[in-house]
Formats: C-alpha cells, structure tokens, sequence
C-alpha cells in the first residue's frame, strides 16, 4: 500500500496551496454512544445512539501567511456557509475525492506573521460527497 500525501484542495473552485502534511477531514459520520441498561439479575445490555449534533464534515489546513491568504480566508470567512471545498487525492492503488457543500470557516483564524507563520484554516459544513 502507498500513503495519501499529496492532495489538491479547491475552496470554491479556486486550487489553494497549502503546507505539506496540514490537510485533516472527517467524513461528517457523526459520534455514537453505546450504553448499558441493567435487564436484571445482574445482566445487562447496550443501546446504541447517533449523536446527529455531530453529522457535519470538517476539512482543516494551514496556509502559509502572505497578503494573498489573509484575503482569501476573509473572503471565506465572510461568505458565511457558501463555499465548497473540494479534495482531490491519488495514489497507484486509486483515487480520494469529497466535496463539502455549505461550509462556513469556523475558526476565528490568527494571522501568524512570520517567517514560518501560518494561518489554520477549518471548515465544516454538509457530509462530504
């Protein structure tokens, strides 16, 4: 098996580049909680739950810190939950695609100015396609 490394990320149709290694989804499934309920006798048995407060899709990357990405995240972060944020991953065994509708940037992004400054960028918005 080879490692995904290397991914295309496009927030609204527009390709981004990102710092290697900061690219994290999830795929929006949602937590599930399992209980137990006492049946008597000592005995028990459990009750599984969805936890559908949790059913969104995140997308989280950095960008390095240049007047070009302080504009293009306040955009983002102005167009409340309006974007679509797309990956695009290959290796030799297949391909990784979602798409993330209605995202909004949810993070209260810091501007880190600096030689290696970053801005952490994090979506979240509809299970991914």
């Amino acid at each position: 098996m080879i490692q995904l490394t290397d991914a295309t990320v496009l927030v609204n149709n527009e390709a981004v580049g990102i710092i290697p290694n900061s690219l994290v989804f999830n795929e929006g499934l949602g937590e599930q909680t399992v209980r137990a309920v006492s049946i008597g006798d000592g005995k028990t048995e459990t009750v599984y739950g969805k936890n559908l407060e949790t059913n969104f899709g995140m997308v989280k990357f950095e960008l390095p810190t240049t007047p070009e990405t302080i504009e293009l995240a306040r955009g983002w972060k102005t167009n409340g939950n309006e974007n679509v944020v797309q990956i695009a991953g290959r290796t030799p065994e297949g391909d990784v695609t979602r798409t993330f509708s209605s995202a909004g940037l949810v993070n209260n992004y810091d501007v880190n100015v600096g030689s290696e400054g970053n801005l952490e960028i994090e979506f979240h918005g509809n299970s991914p396609i």
